[in-house]
């Protein structure tokens, strides 16, 4: 829970730095509520289960161990520029342990940065996504992964995705829910 709320506090200090206006006077600053200088309609939240393997040969050998888990995120878009939407994510994931007996896990928090192309000529509910990031505790180091997002509803959409990152690979399904 520490997590979360450790994480919950990051992004909103950054979703205040990155909604404020370049030319707002420094004084208005420290007297505007948080809530009034984010774009609600930018914000989204989403929640998912993953399916996590991790490589035996990055621990030395043995069989390939595997578990589910799932995960919680927040995210923020930031522009689109020619046609691609960039957007900034942050956060929680929690796995069970890979081998049974132990207490090798995935569970930590991350960020990172999304790319989402809408692909109008097959499907216009269909977008692909490429994400960049860094996993913090339990799976440190870089992320990146790809796959699909399909709006259900104009407000609501399911990623299926598929990361890399320093000892596992994740598939994941989420519900992301955009404000």
């Amino acid at each position: 829970m520490k997590k979360a709320f450790t994480l919950a506090m990051i992004l909103a200090s950054q979703l205040s730095f990155a909604a404020q206006p370049a030319n707002a006077p420094a004084a208005q600053e420290s007297t505007t509520p948080l809530a009034s200088k984010i774009d609600m309609s930018k914000l989204y939240v989403g929640m998912g289960f993953n399916h996590n393997r991790i490589d035996s040969s990055t621990l030395g050998g043995g069989q390939d161990g595997k578990t589910g888990g799932v995960q919680f995120f927040a995210g923020y878009q930031l522009k689109s520029r020619n046609g691609f939407d960039l957007a900034a994510e942050a956060g929680v994931i929690q796995t069970g342990n890979f081998y049974s007996g132990t207490n090798i896990d995935a569970d930590g928090i991350w960020a990172a940065g999304v790319v989402k192309k809408n692909l109008p000529e097959i499907n216009d509910k269909l977008a692909a996504i490429v994400r960049l990031g860094l996993g913090l505790q339990g799976d440190d180091g870089l992320l990146m992964g790809f796959g699909a997002q399909y709006r259900l509803h104009p407000q609501a959409f399911m990623r299926l995705e598929y990361l890399n990152k320093d000892l596992s690979q994740s598939y994941q399904l989420n519900a992301v829910y955009q404000f």
